[in-house]
């Protein structure tokens, strides 16, 4: 088992971290984290130097990339600007990965080229006010009308959804709760559609929304996978659980390792200042913890990325993930702010930014108490 990153991902990486650099500096991450829009100038320039095509499949004109190089891309991403790393999911996962995972050879020839251009937005419409961690309970339904469908229903907490053309909506099209449940590819200009904003403590700009629709209708073609996936959207989410599991991971890495570096960083700079060796040793302690705890998820990540590749079972590996890195990004963050003390606490400070974000990793994709009970399942519990 070889887990070295090859040449190709060295330079994806390479290239995604020299574009946060010159795009997203500590400055502009603030200004945009105050402003609170979607980051749509950003999203432009990845668009135009190519990011949006690194797992597009070669014969559309991607680069061909899989999980890793997803993996690498939302890391260094999230080292500066977690948002943009959320906002890039419209893209990369609801747009490119979900056709590829799930759609029909129609549908991906008809949107992966727009999406690699810029031209679309992908969201994913799943969870509903009583349907989160339960989302076989989804009630949004998808009645049979001439020529199509009638959609019906709400969805919240969808990420991207006043801001991109296409929801990938998913509705109950029978009574049984996981052989009717039907997606559909939703044009979100379709009359009946409306995506409300929802104010949120942290990832300022991914346009999270509460999404109403009434009468909305649509055509048997634009069922996710065509006409013979009818019923099948259970099978369709399930089938990309592992990948959103790891890219969330890498997410959470990414700031963790942001922190880190600043912890290290400040902590030398009080050195200097009280010259006065080991004075700081409880504080070197908690750091050093954290570090080791950092690069068991990245091992434990790249490992189940590796097992993805391969086509191994890895459910249980990549629920380890998801559950370790977020809860160690929330652990990291919770350490810098006992450690930065006052100054940490102002909005000068990046730290702050990253203790808001890093919540959410702990909940979407799956809550680290889901992430607990399907280890346990599968550990035979």
């Amino acid at each position: 088992m070889d887990r070295r990153f090859n040449r190709e991902q060295e330079k994806l990486r390479e290239r995604t971290r020299a574009f946060v650099q010159k795009e997203v500096p500590p400055e502009v991450a603030r200004r945009l984290d105050a402003e609170g829009a979607y980051p749509r100038g950003i999203m432009a320039k990845l668009a135009a130097q190519g990011f949006w095509g690194i797992n597009v499949a070669e014969k559309y004109g991607g680069r061909g990339g899989g999980i890793i190089e997803l993996m690498i891309f939302f890391e260094e991403i999230s080292k500066n600007l977690p948002v943009l790393a959320w906002t890039s999911g419209n893209v990369l996962l609801y747009g490119n990965n979900i056709l590829q995972v799930n759609g029909n050879e129609e549908q991906q020839k008809r949107f992966l080229p727009g999406l690699m251009n810029g031209e679309y937005l992908f969201c994913f419409a799943l969870t509903e006010p009583d349907a989160g961690s339960d989302a076989a309970n989804i009630i949004t339904r998808a009645e049979p009308v001439d020529g199509g469908y009638r959609i019906n229903g709400s969805k919240v907490f969808i990420s991207g959804a006043s801001v991109s053309h296409i929801a990938v909506t998913n509705t109950r099209t029978a009574s049984s709760r996981y052989k009717g449940i039907t997606s559909f590819l939703v044009d979100t200009d379709q009359e009946g559609y409306r995506a409300a904003p929802i104010r949120k403590l942290g990832y300022k700009g991914s346009d999270t929304c509460e999404v109403y629709y009434k009468d909305v209708d649509v055509t048997r073609e634009n069922i996710l996978g065509g006409e013979d996936c009818y019923n099948q959207g259970w099978k369709q989410m399930m089938r990309l659980l592992n990948g959103e599991r790891l890219v969330l991971s890498a997410c959470a890495l990414g700031i963790s390792e942001t922190v880190l570096k600043g912890l290290v960083d400040h902590l030398k700079e009080r050195q200097k200042i009280s010259r006065i060796q080991g004075r700081y040793q409880a504080v070197e302690h908690g750091i050093a913890e954290m570090a080791a705890r950092v690069e068991a998820g990245r091992q434990l990540a790249f490992q189940s990325a590796w097992m993805v590749d391969q086509q191994m079972e890895c459910v249980k590996e990549t629920s380890m993930t998801k559950l370790f890195c977020a809860e160690t990004g929330k652990a990291v963050t919770r350490l810098g702010m006992e450690v930065m003390g006052r100054l940490g606490y102002t909005m000068e400070c990046d730290l702050q930014r990253f203790y808001r974000d890093i919540p959410i990793l702990s909940i979407g994709g799956g809550t680290s108490q889901i992430q607990k009970n399907i280890i346990s399942k599968l550990m035979g519990l």
